[in-house]
């Protein structure tokens, strides 16, 4: 055989880096399909969400891991914590407190933290709205908790009076209000409830909500009714919203 390097074909000149750079992007397709088809949850290789991840490793502990439910560049992943267990995707509230405090003096009545209390804010979460709205279509179930802490102040239903006309309203992610006690299908749900007897100390108040329209979670704003008086504060603590 002749392996005269003289007479082997002669490579144009300019066509071997293009060769190079075709096999180097066969082999990033590659990574890309290996990554889809069994994600790690890294940041480069993301789940879609945590119950595809459990999927791919039963195994895997619960804990933070990267997901991308909009399934695009893993430029935009979102760092959410996997309850493996329920194969659930929990995304983080930022801030996730409201120190205790009064927010607010003025007259009594619903009156919005994030929209009308001068030094309020909206309830914002580790998640842009695109990937937010890919694990809500993406997901059958949502719940969220927020605790309420209270000083002289009723939260949801009122001891003294006897009723739940000083309950908070609450705002969800498709701008609907939930209310207490009326209709059934746009109220919450309530797992302690220390603030209604209205006491010179703090205490608190667990709202949670559990629903299959995953379009409501995450909140994003709460309406106190009970406040306005300088003797008056709460706190909040703006819990994960999880996605199954």
């Amino acid at each position: 055989m002749n392996d005269d390097p003289s007479k082997r074909p002669k490579v144009p000149e300019g066509e071997e880096g293009k060769s190079e750079n075709a096999f180097e992007a066969l082999e990033e397709i590659e990574r890309a399909i290996e990554n889809l088809r069994k994600p790690t949850g890294t940041q480069q290789a993301p789940a879609k969400t945590c119950k595809d991840l459990a999927m791919a490793h039963p195994l895997l502990e619960s804990g933070t891991y990267w997901v991308d439910p909009n399934q695009g560049s893993p430029v935009d992943a979102i760092e959410v914590h996997c309850n493996m267990e329920r194969k659930e995707t929990c995304v983080v509230a930022k801030p996730n407190q409201v120190f205790k405090g009064t927010w607010y003096v003025g007259e009594p009545g619903h009156v919005w933290f994030g929209e009308e209390m001068e030094k309020g804010f909206p309830f914002t979460y580790k998640a842009d709205r695109v990937q937010l709205t890919f694990l809500q279509l993406l997901s059958s179930h949502a719940t969220q908790n927020i605790t309420y802490h209270c000083r002289n102040s009723v939260a949801y239903y009122d001891a003294e009076r006897k009723n739940y006309k000083r309950a908070a309203i609450f705002m969800t992610s498709n701008d609907l209000e939930l209310v207490a006690k009326r209709p059934p299908k746009f109220r919450y749900s309530v797992k302690t409830d220390e603030c209604q007897y209205r006491e010179n100390k703090w205490a608190t108040t667990v709202f949670e909500f559990d629903t299959e329209k995953t379009r409501r979670l995450p909140i994003t704003d709460i309406a106190p009714f009970d406040i306005g008086d300088s003797s008056q504060g709460f706190g909040l603590e703006i819990g994960p919203v999880c996605f199954s």
